[in-house]
């Protein structure tokens, strides 16, 4: 070392160091075909205080890379597909059992057998159980997160890492001699409390936050990360690792964050271009080769438990693959995903030295671990990534992504309005497109992004995330048609004025084209002059419970039962069926039970008689062409003033 020069101490210089380490590291690393990941690790080590000593392990350095740490699991709490996660939970079961007992028997029987006493031989296994998602990055380059495999990976970390949790509170309570009743009454009791503040109370709040105060995107994403770092000190202040909090305060947010929006973007730029390449610097930082190689104890013990690990954690990915009928790249990612170890098993060995269980041998050797597992995660994600094929999770639900044609100022609000509440239940983002010609005017162009804009804020005030889109296309239909089929979309709100005369056929020429040409559900909507929702009243006659109009009647209640959950009102059932009939078929949607059934004969005759101020009308269309134009006519014209939504089933 340069005495006086290095470690270096000013601010500016140890930030410039780090983040040219950001820039270097991958692309050195990509030159000589290793995984990205390979390359900060080793820049990490070569600066760091035990090879060059150019920076030090001081303040800022372990706060960005523990903040890199919890962004890594936080993260993964974000991307993790809960509907996938509920599909195929038994897989999340298997691999976390799996990739807790394999790893927790062969590190510990490892450890027994080159002479570590029996309970830090359990604290250094319950510290190699849990694994740090190291090579996430790589899986969410390569669009992998909705995988089947990654989802159970996902799961199964937060299983594991809980379980690994229980073992090392357990060891150091045995001890410290504080295995008591009242210990575990306490740690329980708050375990349950932060479950519950984490996976039911924090999406409360978010919501409310986001149809308050949070609707600019600047402040949402400073209350997701201050979320981040509360749940880590609340978890470290009941005794949970900080990264556990981290990861449930991600599935808290998992909804209002939808992906491929901008926030969504966002949250990744600041997460893989900062802070997760600043924690993998700071972990290289940690490892010291010369007193590795200069103590043959650290260096056989640590190439021991590394086998141990690396193999316990292969077979485990291996038979869950199997069980669950992966393919093998699949369980090489699932193997990639739960190999590395990083500075959640250096805490838990930390933790049995402070209570004089293990020395700095097995300091040095569980840092030995972390440093190689975090090679063979990063070069496993590259081998194995590249050849599993992107997959989604199954069929979205219709508010993951509801497509909004916005041409009409007037109508704007309203439509936007209709969409946000349709997503509110998915927390699913507002796509507002605008289609242009190809001959469009600049100035018309300006005006129409304008309008897009306008629609976007609506999204947002409404709790949504919104996306625009002005597109330039031969055709308003054709524009339509392929923004859905480019965004994902899972349903298109589209205005309508009420009536079309004989020339425009049913609803009018291009929403008659949209419906039928349409590959996902369409909502026709005539905006009415109502701003507040007071009841969401859904028309259903004889016609609309026979076989025909079966599916478009279960549309029209799932929509309703949103718009009702969002602006939180009575759904009401106007029908000319008998409620006994009636009723089997509202129980099968989310709130059936409290639908408030209204009996009448000639329900649209005497439909303007039983409407309210505010009062949103729905009723579903079946297939027959007679039935679509004409009943949809006569509803808009019964419901004079208020709003009206025809669910059309693709």
């Amino acid at each position: 070392m340069l005495d006086g020069v290095f470690p270096l101490a000013d601010p500016g210089a140890v930030f410039a160091v780090l983040f040219l380490l950001v820039l270097i590291g991958p692309i050195a690393a990509d030159r000589l075909r290793l995984p990205g990941i390979i390359g900060l690790v080793v820049a990490g080590m070569v600066i760091g205080p035990n090879v060059t000593g150019v920076l030090d392990q001081n303040t800022f350095i372990e706060t960005i890379g523990y903040i890199g740490l919890l962004y890594l699991m936080f993260q993964a709490g974000l991307d993790l597909d809960l509907e996938g996660f509920a599909r195929y939970r038994r897989d999340s079961i298997v691999f976390g059992t799996l990739t807790f007992v394999l790893p927790m028997i062969i590190v510990t029987w490892v450890a027994l057998a080159l002479g570590i006493a029996l309970l830090p031989a359990v604290i250094i296994g319950s510290a190699l159980t849990s694994h740090t998602l190291l090579s996430y990055g790589t899986i969410t380059r390569l669009d992998l997160t909705k995988n089947r495999a990654v989802t159970a990976t996902l799961g199964a970390t937060l299983l594991s890492t809980v379980a690994a949790l229980l073992v090392l509170a357990v060891g150091a309570a045995a001890a410290d001699g504080n295995a008591t009743v009242w210990f575990w009454l306490v740690f329980a009791t708050g375990l349950v409390a932060y479950l519950a503040l984490m996976l039911a109370g924090v999406p409360r709040l978010t919501r409310w936050f986001f149809t308050g105060l949070g609707q600019d995107r600047q402040v949402r994403l400073t209350f997701l990360l201050s979320g981040m770092g509360v749940a880590a000190v609340l978890a470290g202040l009941i005794g949970i690792e900080p990264i556990v909090g981290a990861f449930l305060v991600g599935l808290g947010f998992n909804r209002f964050v939808p992906s491929g929006t901008i926030i969504d973007d966002r949250v990744r730029v600041i997460g893989q271009s900062v802070f997760i390449p600043a924690f993998l610097i700071s972990t290289g930082m940690l490892l010291d080769p010369f007193g590795l190689f200069a103590d043959p104890r650290a260096l056989l013990l640590g190439g021991s438990l590394l086998v141990a690990e690396v193999v316990s954690k292969w077979l485990s990915a291996w038979g869950s693959g199997w069980l669950m009928g992966a393919s093998g790249p699949e369980r090489g990612v699932m193997f990639s995903l739960s190999v590395g170890q990083a500075a959640g098993a250096l805490a838990a060995v930390i933790v049995a030295r402070d209570l004089d269980l293990v020395g700095p041998v097995e300091v040095n050797a569980i840092v030995l671990v972390i440093l190689v597992s975090a090679l063979i995660a990063g070069w496993s994600a590259d081998r194995y990534g590249p050849r599993v094929e992107a997959t989604t999770s199954g069929t979205a639900s219709i508010g993951s992504r509801v497509v909004v044609p916005v041409s009409n100022p007037r109508t704007v609000s309203s439509l936007v309005r209709i969409a946000g509440q349709v997503a509110a239940s998915d927390s699913g983002a507002v796509v507002a497109v605008n289609v242009l010609p190809f001959d469009a005017r600049p100035e018309q162009l300006k005006v129409h992004k304008n309008l897009t804009g306008q629609a976007e804020r609506v999204a947002l005030a409404a709790g949504s995330e919104g996306v625009t889109s002005v597109r330039i296309d031969s055709s308003t239909v054709g524009g339509v048609l392929h923004t859905a089929v480019e965004q994902g979309g899972t349903a298109l709100v589209m205005g309508w004025k009420g009536y079309a005369n004989a020339r425009e056929g049913l609803f009018g020429t291009v929403i008659d084209q949209v419906v039928s040409r349409s590959p996902i559900p369409v909502l026709v909507c005539r905006p009415g002059d109502d701003d507040a929702t007071s009841r969401i009243v859904v028309v259903i006659t004889q016609e609309d419970v026979g076989p025909a109009g079966e599916v478009g009647t279960r549309l029209a209640l799932e929509v309703a039962s949103r718009i009702a959950r969002q602006a939180e009102v009575q759904v009401v059932a106007v029908t000319d069926v008998a409620e006994e009939e009636l009723r089997p078929r509202l129980l099968e949607v989310r709130g059936g039970d409290e639908i408030e059934v209204i009996e009448v004969q000639g329900v649209v005759g005497r439909l303007n008689r039983l409407l309210e101020v505010g009062d949103v009308v729905i009723t579903g269309m079946p297939p027959a062409t007679s039935r679509l134009g004409r009943g949809a006519r006569r509803l808009a014209r019964a419901a004079q003033g208020r709003t009206v939504i025809v669910a059309v089933p693709h």
